[in-house]
């Protein structure tokens, strides 16, 4: 009797056994890390990627995830450092630094996009937009996204998060300052137009006068030409203008060769 009664003490401690055994086993999804935590608080274990076993019952696993993540922003307001309002389409991606999951989840649980990420974001889109001018956020865009990546960076990694990338895919201005910009480019390029028409037209100036001079040389020279000489230089021109317009074809009611005088004209026996 007795003996029966230890081996069903035996027997219940074995089932037991094989019943919670097991439940202390687990496995962690790739791209995450397991923080061991026993009775609820942290041990100081990680557990990586792949199969794990815990003490059951008094132990457990909660995973972290170490992948990288992104937060968008539409229209992240700020102000610039000439009092312009900007807004701003920004996307932020992160990731939970490996090494310090244990911090990660004592402070912020599994919540740090939201208590963190996003409000360090927005303060650092703040800080760095006043820094710059409205125009100078355009003009200087890579002095920009340097500052804003560096602002972000040293804000996240006090709380074991890094920074991967931020993509800053749109600029929004008020209406007024959209308005006063495309005016200013509009009377720029009326300026430069005003330009090339005045140096168009100080060209032509320059043109008329050279051509007025070489007349007057012209009219110097053949003052000083006979005037026989000068009538046959004037019929030689005559000619030679009538032979550039000449279509070939003899005329059928004259004798004479077309635009030649009597003296250039083959002699007839």
């Amino acid at each position: 009797m007795r003996f029966s009664r230890i081996s069903i003490v035996a027997a219940l401690v074995v089932l037991g056994l094989a019943a919670i055994l097991p439940t202390g086993l687990g496995r962690v999804q790739p791209g995450a890390r397991g923080v061991v935590l026993r009775f609820g608080a942290p041990t100081g274990r990680v557990a990586g990627e792949g199969l794990y076993y815990v003490v059951p019952l008094a132990e457990r696993v909660v995973q972290v995830n170490t992948q990288v993540n992104t937060v968008r922003f539409d229209r992240a307001q700020a102000t610039c450092h000439d009092l312009e309002p900007v807004w701003a389409d920004l996307a932020v991606s992160f990731h939970v630094v490996p090494a310090q999951v244990i911090g990660v989840y004592s402070l912020l649980r599994n919540n740090y996009a939201q208590r963190i990420v996003t409000p360090a974001v927005e303060d650092a889109w703040k800080e760095t937009a006043a820094r710059y001018t409205s125009s100078d956020l355009i003009t200087q865009r890579n002095s920009v996204q340097t500052d804003f990546e560096d602002a972000v960076r040293s804000r996240l990694e006090k709380f074991g998060l890094a920074l991967d990338a931020i993509a800053t895919t749109r600029f929004n201005f008020s209406y007024a300052y959209a308005h006063a910009a495309s005016e200013k480019v509009a009377s720029v390029q009326r300026t430069l137009q005003a330009k090339q028409d005045l140096q168009r037209i100080r060209f032509e100036s320059q043109q008329s006068v050279i051509r007025a001079k070489s007349e007057v040389e012209a009219l110097k020279l053949q003052r000083n030409i006979p005037v026989p000489q000068l009538i046959r230089m004037r019929e030689i021109d005559l000619q030679r203008r009538a032979i550039e317009k000449w279509d070939g074809h003899l005329p059928a009611t004259t004798g004479t060769l077309p635009f030649l005088g009597p003296t250039l004209q083959p002699h007839q026996d």
